[in-house]
């Protein structure tokens, strides 16, 4: 079993001899260089801690709203930490859901959101969601394209961690 830092992406532990024919089981956990620098953040303001995080980071609160963000976030979504905070996150992301009358979290499509989901078992249970695949459409410059990401959630007190481990854009238009 190959273990892998839920935060970074690294292997935590080499990969062993086995059948590579075969997908090796993935364990995931946290690395020593996470580790330290997730002991090093007590005492240590949250931005500054998720600015050293080198994966773009969101912190959710438990109405979906962004609290901090860190700056390789603000590059990956191409805009200013003051366009993000206290943002829902579908506006965060210009899911063309949330643009619909009823808003981020309220329209019938969003019971089938990925990222929604992820986040609130995160909040209600506290476990981890790691590596979950999420598509979502919206505009761009009166385009329709289509992310599909990879997002990792962790809770840690009264915020869920929200880590965007992949963003590929494709032109599109179908519903997500």
């Amino acid at each position: 079993m190959r273990k892998v830092c839920a935060w970074c992406g690294s292997a935590a532990t080499p990969s062993g001899d086995g059948d590579h024919n075969r997908p090796e089981p993935v364990s995931h956990g946290i690395c020593e260089e996470c580790r330290d620098n997730f002991t090093f953040q007590n005492g240590v303001s949250l931005q500054q801690y998720i600015d050293s995080l080198p994966l773009p980071v969101l912190v959710l609160d438990e109405d979906s709203r962004v609290a901090a963000v860190n700056s390789t976030a603000c590059k990956a979504l191409k805009k200013e930490p003051t366009a993000i905070l206290h943002q829902l996150k579908g506006n965060v992301f210009e899911c063309a859901n949330s643009r619909l009358p009823e808003g981020c979290g309220r329209t019938i499509h969003c019971s089938g959101c990925a990222i929604r989901r992820a986040v609130t078992e995160t909040f209600e249970t506290g476990k981890p969601q790691n590596m979950v695949p999420a598509t979502l459409t919206f505009e761009e410059q009166e385009h329709a394209l289509v992310a599909d990401l990879m997002i990792t959630t962790v809770k840690t007190k009264d915020f869920v961690i929200l880590r965007l481990d992949r963003m590929t854009k494709r032109t599109g238009g179908e519903d997500a």
